[in-house]
């Protein structure tokens, strides 16, 4: 088994979301730091978190600095990288183009091209590969990768997330919830989620209309229809950390370890 990661990188200091719903509009960041602070904390706890040379590496690069791509380049953990450039978050496709004609066109997200990159890349892989698409404010616990490769090895199949969703935690008796025992944690069902996902390839292309039509409208809620037919779990507690106000998961201790990866990065950490 082989774990190929992609990390979708982007230097603009707004969310996919924010580009959906109102460009205008500010997303909240944990702390005063820039886009490009949390992009390289991200990317350092990931390739600290137990990537080897036995992974592969993709980076989709939207509007990334020459700068931070050579930095990034420099400091990654697994010789076995490529990095590739998609459309900025800003682009959106004209009305033709749209995969979706009958709903109007202001409401899609241009990740589509960087969904359809992914898809030819999961084509290419292996049967037996894992495919780990990463978003860039997920801060990442020392050893998630490894936990995420331990699990599949255990003979888990379907999508995992790595983030305890913190809204998830009411009382809800209309919503089904499953809790089981995992190899490193307990691991508990969740009903949607955002395009941080973990997954074996045949699940991957199973779901492959659901994940990009999620992708285009820029709306989790397209998962709910997957996530009922097929596994799909996140660790408690949680292996990675939203970078976003009102979104941390509980129980995690995030001001240490983002000091400690700040402290590497050598900027002022205020978290």
């Amino acid at each position: 088994m082989k774990l190929n990661i992609y990390f979708r990188a982007n230097e603009s200091a707004k969310s996919a979301g924010s580009v959906n719903k109102d460009i205008t509009k500010e997303t909240y960041r944990i702390g005063t730091h820039t886009k490009t602070d949390i992009l390289k904390a991200v990317w350092l706890s990931v390739n600290n978190s137990g990537v080897t040379n036995e992974d592969h590496m993709t980076v989709f690069c939207d509007a990334v600095s020459a700068e931070t791509e050579s930095w990034m380049r420099s400091t990654l953990e697994t010789t076995d990288f490529q990095f590739k450039e998609v459309p900025p978050l800003s682009y959106c496709p004209g009305f033709e183009e749209h995969p979706f004609p009958n709903l109007h066109p202001v409401r899609i997200n241009c990740s589509l091209a960087l969904f359809e990159l992914l898809y030819e890349e999961i084509e290419k892989g292996n049967d037996d590969d894992i495919f780990y698409l990463c978003e860039d404010d997920y801060l990442h616990r020392p050893e998630t990768i490894t936990m995420i490769k331990n699990l599949y090895n255990s003979g888990y199949t379907g999508f995992f997330l790595p983030y305890d969703y913190p809204d998830r935690y009411t009382i809800d008796r209309g919503r089904e919830c499953n809790v089981i025992l995992g190899p490193n944690s307990h691991l508990r069902s969740v009903p949607s989620a955002t395009f941080t996902m973990v997954a074996d390839k045949a699940t991957w292309m199973r779901y492959k209309l659901d994940v990009i039509r999620g992708s285009v409208f820029c709306d989790d809620g397209w998962t709910w229809k997957a996530f009922k037919q097929v596994n799909a779990f996140c660790p408690i507690p949680s292996w990675s950390c939203h970078f976003q106000e009102g979104f941390v998961s509980p129980f995690i201790d995030r001001i240490s370890h983002i000091t400690f990866i700040c402290s590497v990065i050598v900027f002022p950490c205020n978290f």
